[in-house]
Parts: C-alpha cells; structure tokens; sequence
C-alpha cells in the first residue's frame, strides 16, 4: 500500500514537471505561432484572389445582416474585401466545415458577382491518399467559375475524390454555403456589393 502511495506521488511529480515544461514552451511560442498563421493566411488570400488582379490589397470589412453558416464549427464568416489600384475586384473568406477527420478550413475568393476565382486549402487532417488529395491545387481548380458549387454526387458538375465523399462534401458544402451567406447579404447584387 504504502509503494502504491510513493509510485504516485512519483507519478503526479512527473506530470507536474511535464505540465509545467509545456506551459513554458507555449508561452514561449505563443506569438511566433501567431505570427505564422497569419503569415499563411496572408499566403493563402493572395494564392486564392491571384486571377482578381494585381497588386491585391486585402480590407476586413463589416457586413450587416451577414448570417454565419459555420457556427457548428465554433468559426465565423469574415468576409475581406479584395481591391486591385484601389478600384474593388471581389471578396475573399475562410470556409469551415467537419471533414471526415478534421474541420477543414478553405480559403475561397470570388468576384463581385459571386463566382468563384480561386481557393486553397488552409488546414485539413484527413486521410492520407483519399481526403488529402482534395487538397491538391488541380482539383482546387475544379471550383473555378462555380457559383453554387456541389458534387456530381449530389447533383452538381465537380468531381469529387473516390473514397473520400465526406471531405469532398465538407470542402464545397462550405464554399457553396460561405457564398450563399454572401449574396444573402448583399454582397453581389447589382453593383459589385459593398
């Protein structure tokens, strides 16, 4: 009994230790890690609004009335305006939704009108050979010139990933709904939106 006490008390040191060296090192790397997701989220809006134009500038912008389609997910609908020689050529916004293994996250830019320009994906954790390769930039193509994208599966023009629906579905659900939420509020009537 009296062992039992003394490997525990060991063991609960031990964690103690641990805990403490990570609290350390995140403190540590806290804003370094920041730093370098907003580093590649810079990357991914320039990547994703590249056919709006050049010399892109990026303006966080308030919408009124702008529902948010990935609340299960815990994110929000951000949408940033995309201008080229001050003059405003579109839109870009992160799309959020459960994969099969993940919450992938897309980054996706439209035009005034709502089509989309470009997209790539930020972060997904799905299955090595299967849901990854939705990651791969010639199928990131496939949503190029899409307005309310959807599977072949569910009725729509894009091929999906054999083996991987779930991603697939979860990638252009969110693209389809990130759009939908936009036009809703008004973003691409007549005009070019805000």
């Amino acid at each position: 009994m009296r062992e039992m006490a003394r490997l525990g008390l060991i063991l609960m040191a031990m964690g103690l230790v641990c805990a403490a060296a990570l609290g350390f090192v995140n403190s540590r790397t806290k804003e370094r890690i920041a730093k370098q997701r907003e580093m590649a989220r810079q990357e991914a809006m320039n990547l994703a609004a590249a056919s709006l134009g050049s010399e892109l500038t990026f303006d966080s912008i308030e919408v009124q009335g702008l529902s948010n389609p990935y609340s299960e997910t815990g994110r929000t609908l951000s949408p940033v305006r995309v201008s080229s020689a001050g003059r405003p050529m579109g839109y870009v916004f992160t799309a959020y939704r459960k994969g099969y293994s993940s919450v992938i996250e897309t980054m996706v830019a439209v035009d005034l009108e709502g089509t989309i320009a470009g997209s790539t994906i930020l972060f997904q954790a799905e299955t090595p050979g299967l849901g990854t390769r939705y990651a791969d930039p010639a199928w990131q193509a496939r949503l190029v010139g899409q307005t309310a994208p959807a599977l072949e599966k569910d009725g729509g023009e894009i091929a999906g990933v054999t083996g991987a629906t779930v991603s697939g579905r979860a990638i252009v659900g969110s693209v389809a709904d990130g759009i939908e939420a936009l036009r809703a509020a008004g973003l691409f009537e007549e005009g070019g939106g805000l």
